[in-house]
């Protein structure tokens, strides 16, 4: 009892020499006052972390939208009613309609999903590069009665940080146009093709006998399959791929960021220039390991996006700007000229009534 009685007494003391020492460096150095609320370690706003989660959750709706789509167009038009139930005509046709509808709707939705990755995945990549700029507007809130050579100090840190936030900004940008350029092709790639079905299924007045539905479903079966492995296959792995590493090395930065700017706050709270600030004399070595990381995030993006281009932090100095063209997939690599018209067999012509 005594014991817990005397643990408390000096944990009140440390409080109080605490409360003591910041009312003292406060009264005598009234431009260091800071506000209690201004040295939480928590500088990152919650909204970036919240367009990680958005993006992060429109990024799983799509794989699961997308998730099994070869197994699941094998089964739906070779298992299917449409090709067994031979003597109920009716139930024949309406199962045909039901199937044809399914994947028109599949693509449009499809397309809709590839929309909502595509902004959800630019907003994060814009908070980003705010976050960042937000943090490097945080350095003036530093008082200005400062010695003079902290102040040139200072200036070289900030000087440093506002570089860094510039590369920065154009790696990130790097990551969003070709993200986003992919992204947005897919979708309208998809779009199309579910237009283009649309069309045939409702205006084309297809023959409901058997060796046409087997026609029919056959070209869908191809031309479904080879698009959506066209516009959707390897580009989507690889921008899946260009999300993740930049997610997790975006993340990454901020919280380097945020750290130095949180020692940055605490070594003027206290005015210990020459025991805390030490990182003030050399602000390239403190940024060394953050431009390193950069580099490979940089790096990266130019092997895996093949644009050829040098790289931007190998001529951090140099003021034009980087110039690349993106592979992304197009319509006209995916579907042919006049789709479907040029790709319908004449066997398949003469099933319609109309074309």
């Amino acid at each position: 009892m005594n014991s817990f009685l005397l643990k408390n007494i000096v944990l009140i003391c440390l409080i109080w020499c605490f409360r003591g020492q910041i009312a003292s460096v406060s009264s005598n150095h009234p431009g260091l006052s800071l506000p209690f609320h201004s040295i939480s370690a928590e500088h990152v706003s919650k909204e970036f972390y919240y367009a990680i989660e958005r993006s992060d959750k429109s990024k799983e709706k799509l794989q699961q939208k997308l998730h099994n789509f070869f197994e699941n167009l094998q089964k739906n038009f070779s298992m299917s009613t449409v090709l067994s139930d031979l003597r109920k005509k009716e139930t024949s046709a309406e199962n045909y309609i039901v199937r044809m509808q399914e994947l028109v709707t599949f693509f449009y939705e499809a397309s809709d999903v590839f929309g909502e990755f595509s902004k959800d995945v630019e907003k994060f990549y814009d908070i980003s590069k705010y976050s960042s700029h937000a943090l490097l507007l945080k350095l003036r809130q530093i008082p200005t009665a400062q010695p003079k050579y902290v102040k040139v100090l200072l200036t070289n840190y900030f000087s440093e940080m506002e570089f860094f936030h510039m590369m920065f900004s154009e790696v990130v940008n790097d990551a969003l146009e070709y993200t986003i350029g992919t992204l947005t092709a897919i979708q309208k790639i998809f779009f199309y093709y579910a237009e283009t079905q649309s069309t045939i299924l409702h205006n084309w007045k297809l023959k409901l006998d058997l060796e046409c539905r087997k026609l029919f479903v056959d070209f869908l079966k191809h031309h479904s399959a080879k698009l959506f492995e066209c516009a959707a296959g390897n580009n989507l792995e690889l921008t899946y791929d260009i999300y993740a590493v930049t997610k997790l090395n975006v993340k990454f930065i901020m919280k380097q960021l945020e750290f130095r700017i949180q020692r940055l706050f605490n070594c003027f709270i206290f005015g210990s220039y020459a025991i805390q600030c030490t990182f003030l004399n050399n602000a390239d070595r403190d940024f060394e390991n953050l431009f390193s990381k950069l580099a490979e995030l940089d790096m990266y993006l130019d092997i895996k996006t093949k644009m050829g281009r040098v790289s931007v932090l190998r001529r951090r100095r140099e003021s034009d700007a980087v110039q690349f063209t993106e592979d992304v997939p197009t319509l006209v690599n995916c579907l042919s000229n006049d789709f479907p018209q040029n790709d319908i067999s004449n066997s398949l012509k003469d099933c319609y009534y109309v074309i």
